[in-house]
């Protein structure tokens, strides 16, 4: 199966207000799928939709195939929300266990330990939770929604309030997981998402603005074309005026390579042109790349207050 989720058109009304409107995206099957958006955006209301948490106001949600409605998704989904369900007078190991049988898990003991070194909670096991810091209760947010070992994962903010050397370690440990399983992943760190996610969906205001790869959503989101080139100091850009309006930036002068920032209003990918031009004025390059779009300015431009 190519599509482990499938959201289509789904709405969700409250009295008053659309928190959710017409959104549809669908993930890959063994895929780590980003979901973005500012806050109030309406993401915690489709991932709790689409855990059955919340029902919907239209359209159809299908996991693995069949709507959530004629299903049990209880052993299918697991899912860290934004605010684990803890309950801080247990001790960690006591927690996880419990979270094991209410989802009839087999072998619940060998299971919980397993999930208790991968997050590195064997140290802390025996602990009470609610003496833990922030960062261990979100560890322990995320071993309650692996334990029974679900095939469809929704994290929702899973490095919130972890330590940079944590969020590295469980950035790897997400990446090993989607071997496994699929992922939908939630964060407001941007940079996190482009390490881990193979296709994003945005979303602001209830809408959806884009989903697709990566490289897609860069694509449309380029207005024109962006070249970066560096060229011996001694020498200077000649007219350009071929290839349409072009705005110049220089970027940097180094010792020996002036950078530049040459940004097309055509789409067209003009660098092969645009060498032979240089090399016939007697320019010599040193540098060239095509400039992608970063992640937090397609994110900025689709979430924009309008």
């Amino acid at each position: 199966m190519d599509k482990i989720l499938v959201v289509d058109s789904v709405s969700k009304e409250y009295p008053g207000r659309a928190a959710v409107k017409n959104v549809s995206f669908s993930v890959k099957a063994g895929s780590i799928h980003g979901f973005l958006g500012p806050n109030g955006a309406g993401k915690s209301t489709t991932m709790k939709m689409i855990a059955g948490l919340l029902p919907v106001s239209s359209g159809r949600i299908e996991l693995f195939g069949k709507p959530i409605a004629t299903q049990d998704i209880s052993k299918l989904i697991g899912m860290l929300p934004e605010n684990p369900p803890l309950y801080l007078e247990m001790t960690v190991r006591g927690y996880v266990e419990f979270v094991a049988k209410l989802h009839q898990q087999t072998n619940i003991q060998t299971r919980v330990e397993e999930v208790l070194k991968d997050l590195s909670l064997s140290e802390v096991a025996d602990r009470i939770i609610g003496n833990l810091s922030k960062g261990y209760k979100q560890r322990v947010g995320l071993a309650q929604a692996l334990v029974y070992d679900a095939p469809f994962i929704i994290l929702d903010e899973p490095t919130n309030g972890l330590d940079p050397q944590s969020v590295v370690e469980l950035r790897e440990f997400i990446k090993k997981l989607a071997q496994k399983k699929t992922i939908l992943f939630s964060s407001h760190i941007l940079s996190e998402v482009e390490h881990l996610c193979d296709e994003i969906t945005i979303i602001h205001q209830g809408e959806v603005k884009a989903s697709g790869a990566m490289s897609v959503i860069r694509g449309a989101a380029r207005a024109g074309l962006v070249i970066r080139l560096g060229i011996s100091r001694d020498q200077k850009l000649p007219d350009l005026g071929r290839f349409g309006k072009v705005e110049i930036k220089k970027v940097s002068s180094e010792e020996i390579e002036d950078l530049y920032e040459l940004h097309f209003e055509a789409g067209k990918d003009v660098r092969k042109e645009l060498s032979r031009h240089l090399f016939e004025s007697g320019v010599d390059i040193l540098t060239m790349t095509l400039e992608s779009p970063e992640l937090e300015d397609i994110f900025l431009q689709m979430t924009e207050k309008v």
